[in-house]
């Protein structure tokens, strides 16, 4: 669902339920908020979290440059 569809959906409801769903956003981003489903910031993402500890695989070595052109 865009945006779009969301306001045009929202514009069908009385004033006082339009009042209810917005209430209800704000309810679930701050539960989800205090959960920790979404960083703060770019360092508590799940990419900076990738980046501190990254994954290593059991007897991987890289290609050396040479090796990597050759191809």
């Amino acid at each position: 669902m865009g945006y779009a569809e969301l306001i045009e959906t929202l514009q069908q409801l009385p004033e006082d339920k339009q009042a209810e769903v917005l209430d209800f956003a704000k309810f679930l981003a701050q539960q989800a908020q205090q959960q920790g489903e979404w960083p703060r910031t770019l360092a508590e993402s799940a990419l900076a979290e990738l980046m501190r500890n990254p994954l290593s695989v059991h007897d991987f070595k890289p290609l050396s440059r040479e090796e990597a052109n050759a191809r």
